[in-house]
């Protein structure tokens, strides 16, 4: 069992509970973060892990300069399935696609060295929980992979969209399943989105995510590159 990540998880509970019990209402602004480290008896980067899943859940919002806020309560669906009859599964894929392209090319020109040793932290978690079959984690680790790129990729209004989108985005991403070696072609394709951002390479970047995309797609029987012109023909 990933100890990090447990302790991730352990504080997730810790934060809801308090919004529940009224402590930090909606709105409020979250103590700073090395308060909130400090109180939780967390590291800094295990704070940052535990904020981006709790912001891509809806509990919070993170905005850059001015803190962490508590967001609105939002209904938990009972299921799974596919909730957003306005958009198709196959739309909200091509336009991760593209979005996340965007991201990764940006990313790979923006990224520091503490962004890249992030990136590797978060792949090689998600490593470890494949090989002992815990589902939820290489979960927690996927959003937190994509979310960092997000956040490394520096650009404010790509922050925003993604954040209005980002329960159908969600959905869109394949769950984890079966053995490690059912994970391990997703976790390669990570893999090499990572390699080309720690390069520094945004055209490789831009390809891998785009051809991570493209392989969700296949995987969830949508052709991309199909939807895509079914899409231009409704259009017109």
């Amino acid at each position: 069992m990933n100890t990090r990540v447990s302790v991730v998880q352990l504080a997730m509970m810790e934060i809801e509970q308090r919004i529940t019990k009224g402590e930090w209402q909606t709105g409020t602004r979250l103590p700073s973060q090395y308060e909130l480290a400090k109180e939780l008896k967390l590291s800094r980067t295990s704070l940052r892990e535990t904020l981006t899943h709790l912001e891509s859940r809806g509990v919070v919002s993170i905005q850059p300069g001015k803190g962490v806020f508590v967001c609105s309560p939002q209904p938990v669906p009972a299921t799974t399935h596919w909730q957003f009859d306005e958009y198709s599964l196959a739309e909200v894929l091509v336009m991760r696609q593209q979005l996340e392209g965007f991201a990764a090319a940006s990313a790979a020109s923006n990224a520091r060295l503490e962004d890249i040793l992030q990136l590797e932290i978060s792949l090689n978690d998600s490593y470890t929980a494949a090989k002992s079959g815990d589902l939820l984690q290489v979960k927690l680790c996927d959003l937190d992979f994509h979310a960092q790129i997000i956040r490394i990729a520096g650009n404010r209004l790509l922050q925003k969209i993604i954040k209005q989108i980002r329960k159908p985005l969600e959905l869109s991403q394949t769950p984890p399943h079966g053995s490690y070696e059912d994970m391990e072609p997703i976790l390669e394709e990570h893999r090499q989105i990572f390699l080309a951002i720690k390069m520094s390479e945004p055209g490789l970047a831009r390809m891998a995510m785009e051809k991570h995309i493209k392989n969700a797609a296949l995987r969830a029987n949508i052709n991309i590159n199909e939807s895509i012109q079914f899409v231009k023909q409704e259009l017109w």
